[in-house]
């Protein structure tokens, strides 16, 4: 009998599976040893990265050693390569202590991290056709390494004082046009039909597009309360991430069970809308945008909490909400109030869905969520386990082909 208990997680599971995970995780009283698989279903779209890598980063800080097992082999550059490549598979390698390969035995993290390298280097250097895997590309900030500041999302060389300052961290964010910029360089070095990437061209190079402004508030927002811990100190760990994916997802993919944590009102008749938009042909599938950010810092609740709603009788849904609401803020300035609340009026014009889940909370909107007092807010489930960071995941119903 061993001290510590496995966590096998199935290529096949889904964002409510995760959940099941984190509880298990989060409640556990002993060490636990996490089995990931080198894939997972429909290549992590639609959230499933972001959630699996939020998954492995709330294991990691319950664990006083993060070990990991996994089915790779012990020679073979390529395998490892593939798996880094991937946002869970990065974010494993990252947060463990010790990766053992299909033998059981033997150690590959020092190999995973050196497998990894060139491909953070090609983000930093803006090298898009080596960053893009497929229909998604991912560009990773990593706390205290030498690239966790790249020009695609930061200003070149930010100031020490504004990024340990909160209030100003976001202002090194990059404009909404250049993040427009960004998703369309991201698109072009994935593997798209030329119609379709035409189609979406002509959609972000409009100059009422409203793309770059939905991750530029996102990223934005989830930074500011990202880099530092809740003691004001950069921690020793730490992943921001911000994912670009254009895809053709099946039928099967848009499955309410596997992309939510728990129930929202209405989002079977948004979910039965959205297949209903697939194009006609011998497979049906929805042409979807997704733009997904995760971050492993103390996430919205803590530094909503603390600075502007210190009421020690508010639980965390409360706090969420909060950060919706118009003219709520974390912050100060001319900035304060906006973001947020304008990402669920857009969401909402463009037919798609935005999903957060930080702390212990999941908030869920999309055009079917009711108004609350005439305002636009996400509906909000609480009680969940506490995991570790934000997760955003926006998606948007394409018409193309």
């Amino acid at each position: 009998m061993t001290d510590s208990s496995i966590i096998s997680i199935r290529k096949e599971d889904g964002i409510s599976d995760y959940e099941i995970y984190m509880q298990e995780v989060t409640k556990n009283k002993r060490d636990s040893i996490l089995k990931v698989p080198t894939k997972i279903s429909y290549g992590g779209g639609l959230g499933r990265s972001v959630a699996f890598s939020q998954l492995i980063s709330t294991w990691a800080n319950s664990c006083s050693k993060n070990r990991i097992t996994t089915t790779l082999p012990i020679e073979n550059h390529n395998a490892l390569e593939e798996f880094t490549s991937r946002l869970h598979g990065l974010t494993a390698t990252y947060y463990a202590d010790q990766i053992t390969a299909k033998d059981g035995t033997t150690d590959l993290r020092k190999r995973l991290l050196s497998a990894a390298v060139p491909r953070i280097e090609a983000m930093a250097k803006r090298k898009f056709s080596e960053v893009a895997r497929g229909p998604m590309t991912e560009f990773v900030f990593v706390n205290r390494a030498r690239h966790q500041f790249h020009s695609v999302v930061y200003l070149q060389n930010p100031a020490q004082a504004d990024l340990m300052d909160p209030q100003r961290h976001g202002n090194l964010i990059v404009s909404p046009r250049e993040m427009n910029a960004l998703i369309l360089n991201a698109l072009r070095a994935q593997n798209l039909l030329k119609t379709d990437l035409v189609h979406l061209e002509n959609l972000i190079t409009k100059n009422d597009s409203p793309l770059g402004h939905l991750l530029h508030e996102t990223f934005r927002n989830t930074a500011e309360h990202a880099y530092l811990d809740i003691h004001g100190k950069v921690p020793q760990r730490g992943i921001r991430c911000i994912l670009i994916a254009a895809r053709k997802s099946e039928l099967g993919e848009l499955d309410p069970q596997a992309l939510l944590s728990t129930d929202h009102p209405h989002v079977e008749e948004y979910f039965e809308q959205l297949r209903n938009r697939s194009y006609l042909g011998t497979r049906k599938k929805v042409h979807i945008l997704e733009l997904s950010i995760f971050d492993t810092g103390p996430g919205f609740i803590s530094t909503i909490s603390n600075y502007k709603h210190p009421d020690s009788n508010a639980d965390d849904s409360y706090y969420v909400t909060q950060c919706f609401l118009d003219n709520v803020s974390s912050k100060s300035g001319k900035n304060s109030g906006l973001g947020l609340g304008r990402v669920l009026s857009r969401v909402s014009e463009l037919d798609g869905f935005i999903r957060v889940r930080t702390s212990t909370t999941e908030a869920f909107f999309s055009s079917q969520t009711k108004k609350s007092n005439c305002q636009l807010v996400p509906h909000v489930v609480g009680n969940l386990p506490k995991a570790t960071g934000t997760v955003i995941t926006i998606a948007l119903p394409l018409r193309l082909s």
